[in-house]
């Protein structure tokens, strides 16, 4: 499981608000010094992710939470995104040239068509598949468990509970 810590903005009944700072892969990297990826990563601003997620494990507004998602699914729809139409794209370009080739027209072109067809449809089938698996519970960031809920000042006789100061 894939985990990533956020903090509740709000919750109405069985939803919250979760709010996360997308990071960069750069910061638990040992090379980052030397790296151009980490210098790139430092010139754009971090950006924060809103969801709306069911409220399985009580959370409420303020608390801190753990986010997961399965990585064994995250990992078969990257392969999905970033392999298939790569595999089309090859596929479509050796096809493509083998069939031109045996026609007797310029094998360049075939390849270069065959190729670009092959990319298409694959992209399609991606599309197609994203459509039908989006929302449902295998696709899903879900709430783990409460990591932090902050303490709550009150005062009792006049004296902080938290700080221990008097309370004005």
């Amino acid at each position: 499981m894939i985990e990533e810590q956020g903090s509740v903005i709000s919750g109405d009944g069985d939803f919250v608000v979760v709010s996360v700072e997308r990071q960069s892969a750069c910061g638990s990297c040992s090379a980052k010094a030397g790296c151009g990826t980490s210098l790139l990563a430092d010139w754009f601003p971090r950006r924060r992710l809103t969801l709306r997620l069911p409220n399985t494990v009580g959370a409420k507004p303020g608390d801190a939470v753990v986010l997961g998602l399965d990585e064994a699914r995250f990992q078969t729809a990257s392969l999905l995104l970033y392999a298939l139409p790569l595999a089309g794209l090859l596929l479509g370009a050796i096809t493509g040239e083998s069939l031109v080739g045996v026609v007797g027209g310029p094998p360049e072109l075939g390849g270069v068509g065959g190729g670009l067809l092959g990319l298409i449809a694959a992209l399609r089938f991606v599309r197609q598949r994203s459509r039908r698996t989006a929302g449902t519970a295998e696709t899903e960031v879900q709430l783990l468990r409460v990591a932090h809920r902050p303490k709550l000042s009150v005062p009792i006789d006049g004296i902080d509970t938290v700080t221990g100061s008097k309370a004005g």
